[in-house]
Formats: C-alpha cells, structure tokens, sequence
C-alpha cells in the first residue's frame, strides 16, 4: 500500500501528457549517477547563487542512496549617508540521504529524496566611513542542516540526461537559530553503469 502511494506521488511530479509518449523499451536502471550544476538557495530574505552536485548509488530501480555538495553566494553593497556597507553570505553544504525515482518512463524519472548533513554559514559584514578606519564583523558557523524535495530528469541519451528541476525545503540549525529557506537547482545528469533488476 504504501509503496502504491509514493509511486501515486511521483507521478504527480510529471504532467500526464508528457508520460503518454511510451513506456516501451525501458532503459536499463543505471548503477550510479552524477549531477552537476546551477543552484539558487532564497533564505532569509537573501539570495544566493551557487552550484550543486550530486551522486547517487542505486540500490534497485526505485532506490538509491544520495551524497549531496552544494556551495551558495551573495555579496551585496550599500550606501547609508556617507557610509559603505558590503556584506558577503556563503554556504557550503555536505548532505547525505535516500532518493526514491519512478523509472516506469523511457523519457522522465521523477524523484523524491530526503537528505541529512552539515551546513557552514560564513557572513562577514564591513562598514567603511570616510575619514574613520573601516570595520568588520564575521559569523561562521557549521550547523545540522536538512533538505527535503524532489525533481525531474528528461533522458537525452543512453549516459546522460538533463535535470529539469530539483526543489529542496531547506532547514538550517546553527547556534540556537533555525533557517528556513527554498533550494532550486537545475543541470546535466551522467548515468553510469547498468543494474540487471
């Protein structure tokens, strides 16, 4: 039943009229699978612009265990009467978790997954005033840090396919706060390797 359900899920991901185009001569589930590429994080009222890669071992067709690297980056710069602000925010995010995809399409594999690791905030502020000596304040911390979501890959051939989507609920915790925040990520998916299941 429950795995009725999640499969029920998946196929929400993908609209019915793209998954009509033919369920013959499925692909072989590839052993591993490597994705690269860009990654926009909002959190907190911040932008942040970055990269993300991942790397997957399938255990079976539906199932794969995810490690997950991901870098996130925002500098900004203002001015407030005769003062220069500039502040720099950086994340760097090792996580590690479960996918679950539904490899019934030739064409599309929706995911789910669910990962767990550490987060390291960096954030530097600096203040420069004429005729006074420019100051600054840094905070870096490393904190437990979840990310929750699901995406959709379009087979482009036998070894490689394009991730159209990946959106993550992220959650940081770090010194007693807790962040929340939006993942999206978008690139190319190297498939490796073939499972006999």
């Amino acid at each position: 039943m429950g795995k009725v359900v999640l499969r029920a899920g998946l196929w929400l991901l993908v609209p019915a009229s793209l998954l009509a185009q033919g369920n013959a001569g499925l692909p072989a589930t590839p052993k591993a699978e490597l994705a690269a590429g860009y990654a926009y994080v909002r959190i907190e009222g911040s932008d942040l612009h970055g990269w993300n890669v991942s790397l997957a071992g399938n255990v079976n067709r539906n199932l794969g265990i995810v490690g997950d690297f991901a870098g996130h980056y925002n500098s900004e710069k203002s001015t407030i009467g005769t003062a220069t602000t500039s502040s720099n925010l950086t994340l760097t995010s090792v996580m590690a978790g479960l996918r679950v995809s539904e490899r019934s399409n030739r064409m599309f594999t929706p995911f789910a997954q669910a990962l767990f690791g550490m987060t390291r905030v960096n954030a530097d502020l600096t203040v420069d005033q004429p005729g006074t000596t420019s100051s600054t304040a840094t905070n870096d911390v490393t904190g437990f840090s979840t990310a929750v979501g699901g995406g959709l890959d379009i087979r482009l051939g036998e070894t490689v396919a394009f991730r159209l989507f990946q959106a993550d609920f992220l959650l940081i915790r770090s010194d007693g706060f807790k962040h929340e925040g939006a993942r999206i990520s978008t690139g190319i998916v190297w498939r490796f390797g073939q499972r006999n299941d």
